[in-house]
């Protein structure tokens, strides 16, 4: 059972880890929660304890009321991780890019549903996160397809200092028509980081990125590969490379999939596993990753690296770090398909033909991989299947 705290507890909590930045003991940026107790607990009334609670970088309320002991959360915010506070067991996630959290948690409700569970998501995030497009993406998408997903807006009218009305005049106070928005507004305790005044950070201890957030371990490639004596074709090799991964299971994701089978190589895909989506890629590949997070190995499909761009905040800042930032505790085993219109019949322009192969390879950690010959094709998605880790596999259509 959670324990049910009282909004004088929460608030003693949150003095306590402001005293512990005045002992010199958090030379970190951290964001303290206060102001919105009454409203938090009132909303944790209707969420169950084997729900998701999606959380942003002022998480520790959200972490305290639907389970974390305190003990556990103290700890955490002590090694540098009061953005990253992470409960796999309790479905509890945590991410301090705003804007990157509900297009994750339709792809959770998406699962969810699918499933038929009984589970929900509840998306918290501040009203800066309004200012971005893909919260308006991902919840048109969950009222659409009504998945068991809420998100709810934490209107502090404060982005660091500057207000709604500042920053969007006279639609600063938004109103959303959805079913899926609860948005409540609340006046608070704390500036935007950390408190007032500065603390001597001579006698601060900070460690590196590598003791606060430890290096995946290598994966070793397979031995006795199964591929070395395949001689079809590059499309050969994508179109068996696919049926292969749908006889796994996988969901294809991405526009073109359904409709067009992604140039043809989903032919043999049962249609149940190919998701067509809205042309919003930051919003495919959330859905991606929340998919991966309720155990489906998601395919995500890009017709183009020109494309690919906007979802770069997806890829790097999450499908690359939530394994490592979680300490191990999600998982994020999605394919990336990046194909790029490097040759073909028809001229493309150049913002519809470029080669970003080498910019994936300095952007992520995981693989990226460019097969030049049917064989190598194959045996890359083999790999990435082998590996539970995300991979960027680049295919050219030249070599169609």
């Amino acid at each position: 059972m959670r324990k049910q705290w009282t909004e004088n507890e929460l608030i003693a909590f949150e003095d306590r880890i402001g005293d512990l930045y005045l002992d010199n003991k958090l030379p970190f940026l951290f964001h303290l929660s206060g102001g919105n107790e009454k409203e938090l607990i009132s909303i944790f009334e209707d969420i169950n304890e084997g729900d998701y609670v999606i959380s942003n970088h002022r998480s520790h309320y959200h972490a305290l009321l639907h389970g974390i002991p305190p003990e556990v959360i103290e700890d955490r915010i002590l090694n540098g991780r009061s953005m990253f506070i992470y409960d796999r067991e309790r479905n509890f996630f945590c991410s301090a890019i705003i804007g990157g959290t509900p297009a994750i948690a339709a792809g959770i409700a998406w699962a969810l549903k699918r499933k038929g569970s009984k589970q929900k998501v509840w998306c918290f995030v501040g009203d800066g996160t309004e200012d971005n497009g893909h919260l308006y993406e991902a919840i048109r998408y969950v009222d659409g397809f009504e998945l068991p997903c809420t998100f709810v807006i934490e209107n502090n009218d404060r982005s660091v200092e500057a207000s709604n009305s500042e920053r969007w005049g006279k639609t600063g106070d938004y109103k959303w028509n959805s079913q899926s928005v609860l948005k409540y507004k609340y006046e608070i305790t704390y500036p935007h980081a950390r408190k007032p005044g500065m603390i001597d950070l001579s006698k601060a201890v900070k460690k590196s990125d590598e003791e606060y957030f430890p290096s995946l371990p290598q994966v070793e490639k397979r031995k006795n590969l199964e591929s070395e004596s395949y001689r079809g074709t590059y499309k050969d090799a994508a179109n068996a490379a696919m049926k292969e991964l749908g006889d796994l299971g996988a969901i294809f994701i991405g526009y073109n999939v359904a409709r067009g089978d992604a140039m043809g190589t989903l032919k043999e895909v049962p249609t149940d596993q190919k998701l067509e989506t809205p042309v919003a890629e930051n919003l495919m590949a959330g859905l991606a990753i929340g998919m991966a997070f309720e155990g489906f190995l998601p395919v995500l499909y890009f017709e183009r690296h020109d494309f690919m761009m906007v979802a770069m905040d997806a890829i790097v800042n999450h499908i690359d770090k939530i394994e490592r930032i979680s300490h191990g505790e999600y998982k994020v085993p999605v394919i990336i398909r990046a194909v790029t219109a490097d040759g073909g019949p028809f001229y493309s322009g150049i913002t519809h033909s470029q080669d970003f192969t080498n910019v994936l390879r300095e952007a992520v950690s995981f693989p990226v991989t460019d097969p030049q010959n049917g064989e190598e094709l194959l045996e890359a998605f083999r790999e990435a299947v082998a590996s539970e880790r995300p991979a960027i596999i680049v295919e050219r259509k030249s070599l169609y």
